[in-house]
């Protein structure tokens, strides 16, 4: 007898909102945020809101994702809360529209700039999910989701974008570009499925090269380490999509940890490590894909 099987009804329905949200990877919007405050010299009570509505925001795309992927999942993912009942269908759309305002009204705390960026965020979060399956571009589309997350933590504290806060962005949006495609060319032969690995490595490479001094070189050579090691179950003997984007997916907190370092913000670095290890612990729980 499984374990999903001697759950009570309870624990079962707490358990599959729990995978409709892919709450194992919420860690990783935190330090994002925390990231993107950083590189505009923000910080303070303020993190807490902000926190907050990008995490509602992540969690009711990833309802959404669900929801308008349905018809598929009936038929290759059956076992997945929404196709096989037990969340309900009505109630998962209830969640995802009442996460989205809750997330809208926390960022008027924050001003009308981060509320903006917040709308173009959730724009950006619904193209996604409603045209991903068909859209060759849509690893780059989630990616973007990720770097409005640090440009919407940024609007909160400064009129302007600056040039530290676009670079960053852009490398962050450059990895989640590069591990989405990692599964999507893993069954490709030669040199072209290894270019997405160029793209996991840009943010090591650049802190690297940056002249930021050794304790983010320490950051970025532990970075790099990780992303090597992810993509071992890709590129190596043993290959393990699951295993690989999962990793990859809790290296987004040590990327932004390596902002913070380079921000100067190391007071919120330990905030930063506890996401990466909460997330890759989450995970042995709640799959994140």
């Amino acid at each position: 007898m499984s374990s999903s099987t001697l759950r009570s009804p309870w624990s079962r329905r707490l358990h599959g909102h729990l995978s409709l949200a892919r709450i194992s990877n919420s860690p990783t919007v935190v330090s994002n945020v925390l990231a993107g405050a950083a590189l505009a010299g923000g910080g303070g009570p303020a993190l807490l809101p902000l926190a907050a509505a990008m995490v509602l925001f992540y969690t009711a795309g990833m309802y959404l994702n669900d929801l308008l992927d349905l018809g598929v999942d009936r038929r290759e993912r059956p076992e997945r809360p929404l196709p096989s009942g037990l969340i309900p269908l009505g109630e998962a759309w209830a969640v995802a529209v009442g996460l989205f305002i809750l997330g809208g009204l926390l960022l008027l705390l924050a001003g009308g700039a981060a509320f903006v960026s917040g709308l173009l965020l959730v724009a950006l979060i619904v193209f996604y999910d409603a045209w991903h399956k068909t859209n060759p571009l849509s690893p780059v589309v989630m990616a973007a989701t990720r770097a409005m997350v640090y440009v919407t933590a940024a609007a909160a504290f400064l009129p302007h974008l600056t040039a530290p806060l676009l670079v960053w962005a852009g490398l962050l949006a450059l990895y989640v570009t590069g591990l989405t495609y990692v599964a999507k060319t893993e069954n490709r032969r030669g040199t072209a499925r290894f270019w997405p690995v160029v793209l996991v490595l840009a943010p090591a490479v650049w802190a690297l090269a940056g002249g930021f001094g050794w304790p983010v070189w320490l950051l970025a050579l532990l970075f790099a380490a990780w992303v090597v090691r992810s993509l071992s179950f890709v590129y190596g003997g043993r290959r393990h999509i699951g295993a690989a984007v999962g990793r990859l997916i809790a290296g987004i907190s040590l990327l932004d940890a390596l902002a913070l370092g380079v921000a100067g913000a190391w007071s919120l670095l330990p905030w930063a490590f506890a996401a990466f290890l909460l997330t890759c612990w989450w995970q042995g729980h709640i799959k994140g894909t």
